[in-house]
């Protein structure tokens, strides 16, 4: 009979597999478990969220009904808490607190009642503390003034977005002599205090770290006085020139405090005819602090008045200290222009240095004290 070695070679070499085969299940045969391992349902759609020196773990509870209880480890598994498992709900979390400040990860491992256990989960959370609080930065208040009608208007300064700013707050005294607290959104570049009775108001800026997180931050509150427009019932205005003819009704300087910007003040052009400089002086009758003025320029003829001045205080209406210069732009409505240092004055004076005329018009005279 003729003998095939090949066939003889392959009958070896399965022989040879077998053999090796099953010294391999005898040397890891004490490491089986009879019936297989069991793995319970891991934790489905693990979240983290933010906190103050705190994160928040929650997960969807999965299908598996063995599952009782959680371990969630985080530091390389030398640190960890245990879950129980509620019967009923679709979502389970754990509040893990006292975390110093930075990121961490953390293993979900689920687990029935024999202690097997599943497959981890793994998610990355933030906990933040005193060095973010330190970075944030208070929303700045630019302008803030009360019309004289119980309401106050408030112009914002940019917001510090990048560090997570979303809302500002206002703590002021209402006319009821009641604390009110006012938040905005950041998106806000202006605000209204309704029923205002109150010098200064108190603001600070509020902060969430990132979209996940549970906890908000808050700066300090700040200080900023509010600009309170004067009464201008008793008040005698005088200036350079004034038109006694031309432009009537309008003309005399007193057109610029009664409230109605369609009447106007205009130097005289029929008769003496002065160029720059031009001024109107107004007579408070008694001290003021003076913290802004606010000019108004004729709706019909914004590019013809004043483009420059000087704001002038004065005690006695005689000696006469600049506190600022400012330009008038060529804009609708009144145009604010802040005193770097208010001062206590009786009497104001608006000096015009510069225009595109020899003459000049205006049409409103606002001042606001502190």
């Amino acid at each position: 009979m003729k003998i095939n070695l090949k066939y003889i070679y392959l009958l070896g070499l399965l022989f040879l597999i077998g053999y090796s085969c099953k010294k391999m299940d005898d040397s890891y045969r004490e490491y089986i478990v009879p019936g297989g391992l069991t793995y319970p349902g891991k934790a489905v759609s693990p979240m983290a969220y933010s906190g103050h020196n705190r994160v928040k773990i929650s997960w969807l509870r999965g299908t598996d009904p063995t599952v009782v209880r959680a371990i969630v480890f985080w530091e390389n598994y030398t640190d960890s808490v245990t879950v129980d498992i509620p019967n009923t709900g679709d979502t389970i979390s754990t509040i893990i607190g006292n975390l110093q400040e930075q990121q961490y990860t953390f293993e979900i491992v689920t687990c029935n009642a024999n202690g097997d256990r599943s497959v981890p989960s793994e998610v990355i959370g933030t906990s933040y503390g005193d060095d973010y609080q330190t970075s944030l930065l208070n929303r700045p208040i630019t302008q803030a003034v009360n019309y004289g009608k119980d309401t106050a208007f408030v112009k914002w300064g940019a917001a510090n977005i990048t560090e997570g700013a979303y809302a500002t707050e206002i703590s002021y005294t209402d006319i009821s002599n009641q604390n009110r607290i006012k938040r905005f959104a950041i998106s806000d570049t202006a605000s209204f205090l309704s029923a205002i009775n109150a010098t200064d108001i108190q603001y600070r800026t509020i902060y969430l770290p990132d979209s996940t997180a549970i906890d908000t931050f808050y700066t300090a509150f700040d200080t900023y006085r509010v600009a309170t427009k004067m009464n201008t019932a008793n008040w005698t205005i005088t200036a350079d020139s004034y038109e006694p003819t031309g432009q009537l009704p309008n003309g005399p300087p007193e057109k610029v405090l009664d409230g109605d910007a369609s009447t106007y003040w205009h130097t005289d052009h029929t008769t003496t005819k002065p160029g720059f400089p031009h001024w109107l002086a107004v007579d408070l009758k008694s001290p003021a602090v003076l913290a802004m003025v606010e000019l108004t320029s004729r709706s019909n003829s914004l590019t013809a008045d004043a483009t420059d001045f000087i704001v002038q205080g004065s005690m006695d209406g005689n000696t006469w200290t600049d506190y600022g210069t400012f330009k008038q732009p060529d804009i609708a409505g009144p145009q604010a222009s802040y005193i770097s240092n208010p001062p206590t004055v009786r009497y104001v004076r608006i000096y015009m240095t510069k225009g595109p005329n020899y003459y000049t018009h205006l049409a409103e005279l606002s001042l606001y004290r502190y």
